[in-house]
Parts: structure tokens; C-alpha cells; sequence
């Protein structure tokens, strides 16, 4: 099971085209069973940063019966406007994951913005703190020039970019994709080779 924190960027340096682009992405790729997938495997979350944290979603796992409301409630996300506190939307969902009742052996976090971290929480500071805490990746879409994805952190984290707003569909596939795919046998050999040799593994709940 994997436990996917989605933050989204609702800050005022997007017109509201460009918010309801990236918003309409997410609508896309989430219900695309060939990117998403809908077999119990994966839970979301979903929150909205700008000044503040707002709550979309809370973590739902993806099935065909709960998709209905995972779509209802993005489609009802307006704009919040204001300054971009991805610091702050990075501590929330790391709180969030460690705290819910969902058992899952990989976490992710996943930021799409178009700036940096203007308020709140530093984000590198949120991003270094949710992996000491058993996050694994923190990982970070960004679009246009402007875009800061300096708070990647995790083993095998990394960034994705969006040229524009008419480009984050595509590149939303991509790293959603990456994020769901399961390790290759081989690889969770060699994971799990390095993990013993740690002694001591940091892992959230295993109930």
C-alpha cells in the first residue's frame, strides 16, 4: 500500500486559468485507471496551500467506489489566493500520514507549484523533518521559470517539470507514475540488503 499526500499550490501568483488547469489535471490523471490505479493499492490525500493549509481530501483509498468522491471533492477545490506555504502543506500531510489508520509500507509526498516557499515553514527545513520522521520522498512538480523544487528529499525522490500550465497534465502522468510504480523485484532485494545492514530502520506503523 502506498500513502500519497498530494499538495497543491493555490497561491496568488496563478490566475485562476491557470489554477483550473492544474486543477482539471489532477480530475484527469486521477481517474485515468492507467495512470492512477483503482485496485486498493494506493491511498491519497489531498490538500490546497497558499498563506494557509486547507484540507481537500482526507486519505482515501483509490477503488472504483470511492473515486466518485475523490473527484467530487477536487472539483469543488476554489482557489485559495495568497502567499505559498509549501513548508506548512509539507508538515501537514507528513502529520497526517504518520497519524492516520490506513497500514501502508511506502509514503510519498508530492508538491505541484509554480514559485517557493514564501511563509510558514521553511520547505527544505518541512521536507528534511517529514524524512527523519519515516516519510520516504518528498517530490515536487514544478511549472514555469519560477518554480523552487529544492525541498526534494528521500531515497530516490526527484522533480518533475511543467514548461506551462498547458504542459502540467503531461508531466502530472509522468510523476504520478513514478511514484505509484512498485520496485522491482531485484531492487526490493537490494533494498532490503541495504535495510540490514542499517541495523535499525526508521518505518512508520506496521499494524
Amino acid at each position: 500500500m502506498l500513502e500519497l499526500g498530494l499538495a497543491i499550490d493555490g497561491s496568488g501568483s496563478m490566475s485562476t486559468a491557470q489554477f483550473n488547469l492544474q486543477k482539471n489535471g489532477y480530475i484527469n490523471v486521477l481517474q485515468n485507471a492507467s495512470v492512477m490505479p483503482q485496485d486498493g493499492s494506493v491511498a491519497i490525500q489531498i490538500v490546497q496551500f497558499s498563506s494557509t493549509v486547507q484540507s481537500v481530501l482526507p486519505m482515501t483509498i483509490v477503488t472504483p467506489g470511492s473515486l466518485a468522491s475523490i473527484i467530487s471533492a477536487l472539483s469543488g477545490m476554489s482557489q485559495l489566493g495568497g502567499s505559498t506555504a509549501i513548508g506548512d502543506a509539507i508538515t501537514f500531510l507528513s502529520n497526517s500520514i504518520q497519524t492516520n489508520a490506513i497500514t501502508s509500507n511506502r509514503q510519498v509526498i508530492d508538491v505541484s507549484t509554480d514559485g517557493e516557499g514564501n511563509t510558514g515553514v521553511n520547505q527544505v527545513t518541512a521536507a528534511n523533518s517529514a524524512i527523519a520522521n519515516g516519510i520516504e520522498q518528498v517530490n515536487c512538480l514544478g511549472i514555469g521559470p519560477d518554480a523552487n523544487c529544492n525541498f526534494v528529499r528521500g531515497a530516490g525522490s526527484f522533480s518533475e517539470s511543467a514548461a506551462s500550465f498547458a504542459d502540467f497534465q503531461d508531466a502530472l502522468v509522468r510523476k504520478i507514475g513514478r511514484e505509484v510504480a512498485v520496485p522491482e523485484p531485484a531492487s526490493l532485494a537490494l533494498l532490503g540488503a541495504g535495510l540490514i545492514g542499517l541495523g535499525t530502520v526508521r518505518r512508520r506503523r506496521q499494524r
